[in-house]
């Protein structure tokens, strides 16, 4: 009786502490979001992001500006080789789950933003940045990494596994494009629509000034 006792204590005590660990805390106006299992409303600020292990993400949403005083992008010039998934198998694996932060709004950061987000709005870093998914405009001057991108893709060198709408860069890549390449060199592995450059790359041919392709 007595362990059958502390069983149901030790069972009550775990049920009543697990909802605490994972509730999520409404920021306003302000908010760092450092700090796990937040929703910040207004202005949401750090020093940098990290990508953070599929085991422990932040779990923070901004809904407004996310602010980094900092940020990574300054390294991504220097990856030796691209993030971006280049079959699908690993596409999937990398937008499998929720992300780490969802941004709904600005994320702005001068040197860019390296971060497992998902944004819907505008992301913008000087130097450079890397996002999981974004759904609206991307710019940056030297690299613009994104797995999926829906919208507009700005920067020197553009790359997006998954890309609906707009490409313009010195260099374009895309794994899927749906829409449509500017730049010196633009290359998809498939593509549907049209690509402008000094010299272009689709699964169906390689061309300069103009190549494109609408069917599968």
């Amino acid at each position: 009786m007595k362990k059958q006792l502390i069983l149901l204590v030790l069972m009550a005590t775990a049920i009543s502490t697990h909802p605490q660990s994972t509730k999520k805390v409404n920021r306003f106006p302000f908010g760092i979001f450092h700090k796990k299992n937040q929703t910040i409303t207004g202005l949401s600020v750090g020093i940098y992001t990290g990508l953070e292990s599929e085991e422990d993400p932040r779990n923070v949403r901004t809904n407004g500006i996310r602010l980094e005083a900092i940020g990574l992008g300054i390294v991504a010039p220097l990856l030796p080789y691209s993030p971006i998934s280049t079959t699908e198998e690993a596409y999937q694996k990398s937008v499998y789950g929720a992300p780490s932060e969802w941004v709904n709004g600005f994320n702005l950061s001068p040197a860019g933003t390296i971060c497992d987000c998902t944004v819907n709005g505008v992301s913008a870093g000087i130097i450079g940045q890397i996002n999981r998914k974004v759904h609206g405009i991307s710019a940056s001057v030297f690299i613009n990494f994104t797995e999926k991108h829906s919208g507009v893709q700005l920067a020197a060198f553009n790359e997006s596994y998954l890309m609906y709408g707009l490409q313009v860069g010195v260099s374009n890549t895309g794994g899927r494009v749906r829409g449509l390449q500017i730049g010196l060199f633009n290359h998809s592995n498939n593509l549907r629509g049209v690509q402008l450059g000094l010299w272009n790359v689709n699964q169906k041919r390689k061309l300069p000034i103009l190549n494109w392709n609408f069917k599968n």
